[in-house]
């Protein structure tokens, strides 16, 4: 059967063979006719309905949170011509309505708001802070591309950083109950928790064709946004929107695909992973296999390594699922913009794993910290040049996303305890930052020419494993002491201590 038939009624031979199914779903957006259904107001309505209660099938989102996104999707498809301009207006309205990133923050400013308001509701409160804080980009969007900043302009980054720092220094310093604590706190926690979206933006602006300024706001957290890792700037959301009718159905039913995909992942990770697993079978997760090792009571050699493996194997899906849902959203707005994970496990590198598992991450560690250290650094040593810039990129620019938005809790908690916090990260940072910089330099690369093993089997092994092992330190809420994370990985090969 053709694809141009899948329109009309399939043979009986095709609806009871799943393979021929999933080619034919598959390829569904290359279908003539799927294409011309899909721009009709039926198809439309139809693409809709599912995409949104496909997203109501994954609790990947808040109520609130997916009520703003079926309603920027319903805008969009209203008024196709305006997408760009309705996103950026609810994602103003969403960095408004929540402008932290923690729970702890709006506990935080809870205290704040109720001693300097009394019973006004917080809701008024953190509004105000958020269109303070979207003002005073904006002015300095303005600044920047009059050329009136200077370097501040031309280094947005470094001002951000510096800024994120002075206001840090205010919070742990000058008494809580201050006025200035509180606001230097305040606006800290907004621009702490949209520290790369915000870079991005600005990083943006410095375009000859930038978005215009009141549309900025909406990139400081995008209605997609459930983390701290934006989809590159507004100049890359740009250049992936549809150009037509025909894009556009095409895009769509890609959202779709990408969505079904995710529900998927999400409820094999909750069934088999968390009801059936870790629930029923009551297999210990990797964590209180490391605390128990630390209190004497270790598990055999052969369990410890396949309770790294089924935590490793449980992460990688519901990762998967989190990014494909977050990426089938942009791509139903109109933006066919690339996948954010795609088949990591099937990586014969390091490097080629870093770049598949999380796209997006890797871009941005790219643009704002390897690119800048690869032009200004060591250019006439290519090996130092290219080895830096990974450190740069890799480990620097890796803590410091973790890191950054933990700054507001340095006034909470103390500064040396968010420090301790990132012991074991930063081990995990070091040995990835390793691993990436000898994969990188390395001359030698799987050839199919050393036969089935050695091309398809033994690189992707030792792929796995090297980032397998990497998840026992990938944490920085100082959940367990770095010392017992260790002892757990030394234990893998048979060294024990204690």
């Amino acid at each position: 059967m053709s694809l141009g038939e899948i329109g009309r009624p399939a043979p009986a031979a095709v609806i009871h063979n799943p393979l021929a199914l999933r080619k034919l779903w598959v390829r569904i957006d290359h279908n003539e006719q799927a294409l011309q259904w899909a721009q009709t107001g039926p198809g439309q309505a139809l693409l809709h309905a599912a995409f949104f209660l496909l997203l109501a099938a994954t609790p990947l989102l808040r109520l609130k949170h997916l009520c703003l996104v079926v309603a920027a999707l319903a805008l969009c498809a209203i008024v196709p011509t305006r997408r760009l301009a309705i996103l950026c207006a609810m994602g103003t309205l969403f960095v408004v309505l929540r402008p932290f990133r923690f729970e702890t923050a709006y506990t935080h400013f809870s205290e704040i708001w109720t001693g300097v308001a009394g019973a006004l509701p917080m809701q008024i409160g953190m509004s105000m802070a958020a269109i303070v804080f979207l003002a005073g980009l904006v002015m300095f969007a303005s600044g920047q591309r009059s050329g009136r900043l200077g370097i501040a302009g031309q280094r947005p980054v470094l001002t951000m950083s510096v800024l994120c720092a002075a206001l840090t220094a205010i919070t742990v310093l000058v008494p809580a109950s201050s006025a200035i604590s509180a606001a230097a706190w305040t606006l800290l926690a907004i621009l702490s928790g949209t520290f790369f979206f915000v870079a991005y933006a600005l990083l943006d602006n410095r375009r000859r064709d930038p978005i215009p300024l009141l549309h900025l706001p909406g990139f400081v957290r995008p209605i997609w946004a459930t983390g701290v890792v934006p989809i590159k700037g507004p100049g890359f959301l740009k250049k992936y929107e549809a150009s037509d009718a025909a894009e556009l159905a095409r895009t769509r039913l890609k959202a779709v695909k990408l969505l079904c995909w995710a529900v998927l992942l999400y409820w094999t990770w909750e069934l088999c992973f968390n009801q059936v697993i870790y629930g029923y079978l009551q297999f210990p997760r990797m964590e209180d296999a490391i605390a128990d090792g630390a209190a004497g009571q270790r598990h055999v050699l052969a369990i410890r390594w396949l309770i790294l493996a089924v935590y490793f194997m449980a992460e990688v899906m519901i990762f998967a699922a989190e990014i494909h849902l977050l990426v089938a959203i942009v791509r139903m707005a109109g933006f066919h913009v690339p996948r954010g994970m795609v088949n990591p496990l099937a990586s014969r590198t390091l490097t080629e794993f870093w770049g598949r598992y999380f796209f997006y991450f890797k871009e941005m560690l790219a643009d704002i910290f390897f690119f800048p250290a690869f032009q200004r650094y060591f250019k006439k040593s290519p090996r130092l040049r290219i080895a830096f810039a990974t450190f740069a990129a890799a480990f620097v620019g890796n803590i410091l996303f973790d890191f950054v938005p933990r700054l507001p809790e340095m006034s909470l908690y103390g500064v040396s305890t968010i420090v301790e916090h990132f012991y074991s990260y930063t081990i995990y940072a070091a040995l990835l930052t390793t691993g990436l910089i000898a994969s990188v330099l390395s001359t030698s690369r799987p050839d199919p020419e050393q036969g089935w093993f050695a091309y398809h089997v033994a690189p992707r092994i030792r792929v796995i494993g090297f980032f397998m092992l990497l998840q026992i330190f990938a944490d920085s809420t100082g959940s367990l002491p770095v010392g017992e994370r260790i002892m757990f990985f030394l234990s893998l090969f048979g060294i024990v201590l204690g």
